[in-house]
C-alpha cells in the first residue's frame, strides 16, 4: 500500500488555512504601503532602455548607432513589482481563497508561480539595469531567461504533485536557466568595473543580497522536496516563501531608494 501523493497532507488543517489567510491579508497591505511610500518619497530617477543596429553592411567598417527608446522611471518600476505581490497575496486570501486553498493542499500553488514570474523577473531587470545593462534584447532576455526559471518551479510542484519519489529534472532545468540573468549581470558589473572602477557600492550590495536571496527560494523548493515522505507539510514550504519574498522585494526596493532616489 502506498501513502497520499507526496505534497497531500492532513496537516492543511482550517485553523492553519485561516491563520494562513490573515498573513496573505497583512501582506497584501504591507505591499501596497511600500508601494505608496516609494511613489510618494522616490524622486524622478530613471534608466535608459536602449537599441542598437548596425548603421552599414554586416561585417563592415561602420560603427553600431544607438537609440533611446525610453527611459524607466525607478519610482514606479518597483512599485510595480510592489504592487503584484500584494494583488497575488489579495487574491489567495479574498476572492481565490478557495481555489489556492484546495491546490495547497495538494502541495502547489500556480497563483504564487504566476506572480513570481513577472514580479521577480521585473526585479531583475531592473538589477541588471541599476548594473549598467540598458540594451532591450539583452533586458528582454533577461526577463524571459527569469519568468522561465520560475515556470519551471511551477512545473516542479505539479509534476510531483502525484508522485511518492521527486522527479528533479525541473529543479534541475530550472536551475540552469535562473543562473542565466545573475551570469549577464556579474559579466556586466565586471566590464563597467574595469571601465569606471567606480561602480556604486549601493550596486553590489544589491547585487550580492538579491542573489543569495533569489538563491534561498531554490532551497526552500529543495527542502520541500528532499525526502520520500508523504506527509510533507505544505504551509512549511509557502510560509517561507511568502518571507522570502516580502524579504527580497522590501531589500531591493528600499535599496534603490537608500541608492538612487533618496533625495
Amino acid at each position: 500500500m502506498t501513502g497520499p501523493a507526496l505534497g497531500q497532507t492532513s496537516d492543511v488543517t482550517a485553523d492553519r488555512l485561516a491563520r494562513l489567510r490573515r498573513t496573505h491579508a497583512a501582506l497584501a497591505l504591507l505591499h501596497i504601503a511600500q508601494a505608496v511610500a516609494i511613489l510618494l518619497l522616490g524622486g524622478d530617477a530613471k534608466l535608459p532602455v536602449d537599441a542598437s543596429f548596425l548603421e552599414g553592411p554586416p561585417g563592415g567598417d561602420s560603427p553600431f548607432g544607438r537609440v533611446n527608446l525610453f527611459d524607466l522611471p525607478v519610482a514606479p518600476a518597483i512599485a510595480a513589482f510592489l504592487l503584484l505581490a500584494a494583488v497575488d497575496h489579495a487574491w489567495c486570501a479574498g476572492p481565490g481563497r478557495g481555489r489556492y486553498e484546495a491546490a495547497l493542499a495538494s502541495g502547489r500553488n500556480p497563483y504564487r508561480w504566476a506572480e513570481y514570474s513577472v514580479s521577480a523577473s521585473l526585479m531583475v531587470v531592473l538589477i541588471a539595469m541599476l548594473a549598467g545593462t540598458s540594451e532591450v534584447t539583452a533586458l528582454v532576455a533577461i526577463f524571459g531567461a527569469n519568468a522561465a526559471m520560475i515556470l519551471f518551479g511551477d512545473l516542479m510542484e505539479r509534476r510531483n504533485e502525484d508522485r511518492e519519489t521527486a522527479d528533479w529534472r525541473p529543479f534541475v532545468y530550472g536551475s540552469v536557466v535562473g543562473a542565466v540573468p545573475w551570469i549577464a549581470i556579474s559579466l556586466q558589473l565586471g566590464v563597467a568595473q574595469s571601465e569606471t572602477s567606480d561602480v556604486p557600492g549601493f550596486v553590489i550590495g544589491i547585487f550580492v543580497s538579491l542573489l543569495v536571496l533569489f538563491m534561498s527560494f531554490a532551497v526552500v523548493q529543495l527542502l520541500q522536496f528532499r525526502t520520500r515522505r508523504s506527509d510533507r507539510d505544505p504551509l512549511t514550504a509557502e510560509r517561507r516563501y511568502n518571507a522570502l519574498s516580502l524579504v527580497a522585494k522590501s531589500a531591493l526596493a528600499w535599496q534603490v531608494y537608500a541608492g538612487a532616489l533618496a533625495g
